[in-house]
């Protein structure tokens, strides 16, 4: 293991333990926070923290298992248990999102008054703070890791920002009279974690159905292989993703009239080139011999050479 993988292993960890350690402080805080004011909003944040907890705690087992190096048993590797924690977060927060609605509703059925404002506003404050600074962490190790876990979960922080905001308008503006906003709060925040529950579980599902990975991949390969004039093309490129791994396979058209060491080595330079740009990438080469002449197109149309 080089000293590179080494620290990425390390940074992931940290962000893990500190999405830990950020959700069981802000359920702490809200449980008081909730207790003392009654509000179903508090209600549904602290629920929407105990679900951020035990995605947290998914994330963390499922990251280390996937930083377990290839086996006999996995010869790719182990980087689709961030997926399947995924699928295990959805469901988790689904179910909390139907236990808000539940209570969202019996509170605009039945406004109550909510007690110790102060003490709510105050507590929020502190969600927003903390939050912001778990923010800092985790977009610090996905800019270094590319992490697909700790990307997700940073997401679902960075939208408890705006709801935690929300709970402070609701908490102020109550006093004045409008108490049904209390219940109005609580189910428009149930409805937003049954929507992020979805939005995981799809992406999840995807990741495990071997997805195409996102994005230019395909222009920017065939601007890599046109870089080098032995390569006359390229075709059959099929990419996924596992992890932090991405797997990139294509077919290579060459002249039938390099030697085995040339071919090797264009599609060596290939290869490299294509891990700089994708420096978590396992490419596979298939070397395709193309009698060139007049006669012989040297790409074909349609099959993504250039």
């Amino acid at each position: 293991m080089t000293s590179e993988t080494r620290r990425e292993h390390r940074l992931l960890m940290i962000a893990a333990l500190a999405s830990i350690f950020t959700a069981l402080l802000l359920i702490a805080a809200k449980t008081v926070a909730w207790l003392m004011t009654g509000s179903v909003s508090l209600l549904a944040s602290l629920v929407d923290s105990v679900m951020d907890s035990l995605a947290s705690l998914i994330n963390f087992f499922a990251i280390r298992y996937s930083l377990v190096p290839a086996d006999e048993e996995h010869r790719f590797g182990h980087g689709k248990a961030e997926a399947l924690a995924g699928l295990g977060q959805a469901i988790f927060i689904a179910g909390s999102s139907i236990f808000l609605i539940q209570q969202s509703a019996f509170k605009l059925m039945d406004p109550q008054p909510i007690e110790q404002n102060a003490v709510g506003v105050a507590v929020m404050v502190f969600s927003i703070a903390l939050t912001f600074g778990l923010l800092l962490i985790q977009k610090f190790v996905v800019r270094e890791t590319g992490s697909t876990a700790i990307e997700a979960d940073s997401l679902h922080y960075l939208s408890d920002l705006s709801v935690n905001a929300g709970i402070i308008l609701v908490l102020v503006v109550s006093q004045y009279g409008f108490l049904w906003l209390d219940g109005a709060m609580g189910l428009v925040i149930a409805l937003f974690i049954l929507y992020s529950a979805w939005s995981i579980a799809g992406e999840s599902i995807q990741l495990l159905l071997d997805r195409e990975i996102p994005g230019d991949v395909r222009d920017v390969i065939g601007a890599i292989v046109a870089e080098h004039s032995l390569a006359l093309g390229f075709h059959d490129l099929r990419t996924r993703q596992s992890g932090r791994t991405q797997f990139i396979q294509l077919h290579v058209d060459m002249d039938q009239n390099l030697s085995l060491r040339e071919a090797h080595d264009l599609a060596e330079r290939i290869e490299q080139g294509i891990r700089q740009a994708y420096p978590a990438a396992d490419v596979i080469i298939h070397q395709d011999p193309v009698a060139v002449g007049p006669s012989v197109p040297v790409a074909g149309p349609g099959n993504g050479d250039f």
